[in-house]
């Protein structure tokens, strides 16, 4: 053995032995070629240019450069460092709209404005990038709830507003939709109040937008993750809040000081989360109102639309299905018999409501006999459907039942504590689900055209759908 090793040390020279040593470490360096990913991805800022250092270019500014948005986090020490050794505002806007598209939970979206209002020139350029701020808190809401996310916001905006900085009006709308979402009544009453502050306009995509987050539809979804709006709190938040009914109508904060009575855009959706409040004074005000508007007295026809509906029509048998849906039938009746529209050009789901109304009835007994029948036939077939049968017609004229699902399954849902005969609003798990044509209190796909529908010229008389 010795022997061996004398034999080698004679024909090995020392180049060769620290050669292979480096390359042994080399190769045990590169065990795992992931791990080189992994140290390029964790330093995204380049190493600075090898060589002698050539002339010095006063004159010429250098733009820190940034890796993509879905690389990996920045380190914050990094960040701040960068952040404050340029004073150019485009590049400090770079850095912080890059970190904060790599936010993804409130405390780090929190840490970023918290470096960035610590120097003036950062504060104000931070102040005006609404856009990254809102694209990082909807990031959030993969891991945090809407409530938390609210109260991020609401420490953004007060940041902003402490510290003399006008804060973006698509921030405070960004805040009515959370607070909404949040179903959370101060912080409501907090952003209309900054909004009419600043002097903030609610286009009609907004306006829109908040009343969705009252999860006023037959979908569920809002509710189901946030819960529900309180009929009390919900009127506060749309026609006025408690402490404030003293006030004069210019200086109180609620929805409907946002409201352009002479847009539609803004009407229909305002009149459908009255209607889902059960409010038909309110709905029934409204009705006096748009009688006396000009879209009503003027029809208009409707761009991209059936030239047989006007806007008066759109107008009329909105109000007549919203005035059903507030569930005061006899003022729904009223509304159908002012409107001069005939039954039969009444959508199948406002007929069925309006039925359910049969002594304020103002259309002829014929008429009423066969819409009767109709309602009758739709009543059974859910009572067959309930059951697990349906009918299935001979011949002869005659007919029979069929079973089409199992009985004991059946009876077990018919059984249950919280089956319903007709299904809550936003819970269609219980009972029947809604269909397109049936329940929806917000315009469905289908119908969102129609609302959207832009008037233009002076309709061809006055006709019904």
């Amino acid at each position: 053995m010795q022997d061996s090793i004398r034999q080698w040390r004679l024909h090995s020279p020392v180049d060769e032995i620290r050669e292979a040593l480096l390359g042994f470490d080399a190769l045990h360096k590169r065990r795992d070629l992931r791990l080189e990913v992994l140290r390029s991805l964790s330093n995204p800022w380049p190493e600075p240019p090898r060589g002698p250092p050539g002339p010095a270019k006063s004159h010429v500014k250098t733009a820190a450069l940034l890796p993509e948005a879905n690389a990996a986090p920045v380190p914050h020490a990094i960040f701040r460092q960068r952040l404050y050794s340029t004073l150019d505002r485009k590049a400090i806007r770079k850095i912080i709209r890059v970190q904060l598209l790599r936010c993804e939970r409130p405390e780090e979206i929190l840490r970023v404005i918290a470096v960035a209002m610590q120097n003036k020139l950062v504060a104000q350029n931070m102040v005006v990038l609404s856009e990254p701020i809102t694209r990082a808190l909807y990031r959030c809401r993969k891991n945090v709830s809407d409530p938390q996310v609210l109260r991020t916001l609401n420490i953004i905006v007060w940041r902003f507003t402490t510290a003399g900085y006008r804060v973006d009006p698509s921030l405070l709308q960004l805040g009515m939709k959370f607070a909404a979402r949040s179903r959370s009544l101060p912080a409501m009453k907090r952003y209309f109040k900054l909004s009419r502050e600043a002097g903030a306009e609610f286009s009609s995509n907004v306006f829109r937008s908040v009343i969705a987050k009252f999860s006023i539809g037959n979908r569920g979804l809002g509710e189901i993750r946030n819960g529900r709006w309180s009929r009390e709190q919900l009127l506060q938040v749309l026609t006025g809040f408690e402490d404030e009914r003293h006030l004069p109508p210019d200086q109180q904060n609620h929805l409907g000081t946002f409201l352009h009575r002479d847009s539609w855009q803004y009407l229909h959706g305002w009149v459908a989360v009255l209607a889902r409040c059960k409010d038909s004074e309110s709905v029934w005000r409204e009705w006096e109102l748009w009688k006396q508007s000009p879209a009503r007295t003027h029809p208009k026809k409707l761009q991209s639309q059936n030239p047989l509906v006007t806007s008066k029509v759109r107008g009329d048998h909105w109000f007549i299905e919203q005035m059903s849906l507030a569930g005061d039938l006899e003022k729904a009746w009223t509304i159908f018999g002012e409107s001069g529209m005939p039954f039969d050009r009444l959508k199948l789901r406002v007929k069925v409501r309006l039925l359910e109304g049969i002594e304020h009835a103002t259309i002829p007994k014929d008429a009423l006999s066969d819409a009767l029948l109709n309602k009758y036939d739709m009543d059974l077939a859910k009572i067959e459907r309930a059951l697990g049968v349906r009918w299935v017609a001979s011949d002869d004229g005659e007919g029979s039942h069929e079973l089409f699902t199992d009985q004991e399954e059946a009876l077990e849902t018919l059984g249950a504590d919280d089956w319903k005969m007709e299904c809550d609003l936003a819970f269609p798990q219980f009972g029947f689900p809604q269909s397109d044509e049936e329940g929806a209190i917000v315009p469905e796909r289908s119908e969102r055209a129609l609302h959207d529908a832009e008037e233009k010229g002076p309709a061809d008389g006055d006709r019904a759908v």
